[in-house]
């Protein structure tokens, strides 16, 4: 007589292996929808918070199915663990922004200077459902100047015209949007407005580039705007550094601005100015070493057979 004992399956793990499977599917499609496609930034935010807490439930089914396993006996831990790796791969990176959330100040306007720095056109532009644009206060200043004490207005030993030149080239290698663009004129200082958007979901961040300055010095002050959202996760910091990182790294290349490059160059008939050579005069200290030189020795004077000749002393 044969004995046949039958084990039992525990479905939570082929449950936790399904539901990570469709929301790692979800979140991917969200990300490619709305950053190449045209899916509404509210939509997109409400369709990964469900992926989110979908990958987070497919963990807590999967350990429900592993502690039914271990007091049971039951069988199907392999598919408990897959489940596991698969939400923990889609966790990944909402993990690393979690970081961000938990570290950083719950900011979503970062500026460099408390003076204010108002948009002119931007906000025109910008939905109807977005975050209203209004001006930090002193208990948001303070939060940004601790959290990120960096950013502070970059002086350049430049003209304003110069500089703003130098700015602008460097937010066209970026390629930000820009919507605004006027050159300093007198007292009135360069504005730069344009619009930028994030590397992995493409959110649209408002951006506002303001240079004040004289012939010999100026300040370039830059605003950074999230238009959704309550906190920014550090990204508009990250924006205001790429920009400054651009701006240095065109210094450092000795790049010319827009006003060198319209300086008149000579005309093909005329001959380039040479200098011409200038005749070093002897130092002092080498005339005094000349009219210093010992006498030299007169010839000893020797007779017919080599005897010398007596002086008449």
């Amino acid at each position: 007589m044969v004995a046949i004992y039958l084990q039992k399956t525990v479905h939570e793990g082929l449950w936790a292996c399904r539901m990570a499977l469709f929301f790692v599917q979800l979140l991917i499609l969200t990300v490619l929808l709305h950053r190449f496609g045209k899916l509404a930034t509210p939509v997109a935010m409400n369709l990964l918070a469900v992926s989110i807490g979908g990958l987070f439930l497919a963990i807590i089914v999967a350990v429900i199915g592993l502690i039914r396993i271990w007091f049971g006996g039951q069988i199907g831990a392999a598919q408990a663990f897959t489940g596991i790796a698969i939400a923990l791969i889609g966790l990944a990176v909402p993990l690393w922004y979690l970081s961000h959330y938990l570290m950083l100040p719950q900011l979503n306007d970062i500026q460099t200077t408390r003076q204010p720095m108002l948009f002119k056109q931007l906000p025109a532009t910008r939905p109807t459902d977005a975050n209203r644009i209004v001006e930090p206060d002193l208990a948001a200043a303070e939060e940004r100047e601790k959290a990120y004490p960096d950013l502070r207005p970059m002086e350049l030993e430049r003209s304003a015209a110069e500089t703003f030149d130098i700015v602008y080239e460097a937010v066209k290698r970026l390629r930000w949007s820009i919507v605004l663009n006027e050159a300093p004129d007198g007292d009135q200082p360069g504005r730069i407005e344009a619009t930028t958007r994030t590397l992995i979901m493409g959110y649209t961040d408002d951006e506002l580039i303001r240079v004040t300055g004289d012939d010999s010095r100026a300040f370039i002050d830059v605003r950074s705007a999230s238009r959704y959202g309550k906190h920014d996760l550090g990204a508009n910091a990250g924006h205001i550094r790429t920009l400054f990182a651009e701006v240095q790294s065109a210094l450092q290349k000795g790049e010319k601005t827009g006003l060198e490059q319209a300086e008149p160059a000579p005309s093909a008939g005329t001959a380039p100015m040479l200098k011409q050579p200038v005749r070093k005069r002897p130092s002092k200290r080498s005339r005094r070493q000349t009219d210093q030189q010992p006498p030299q020795p007169q010839p000893e004077r020797r007779g017919l057979f080599g005897r010398p000749w007596l002086s008449p002393d």
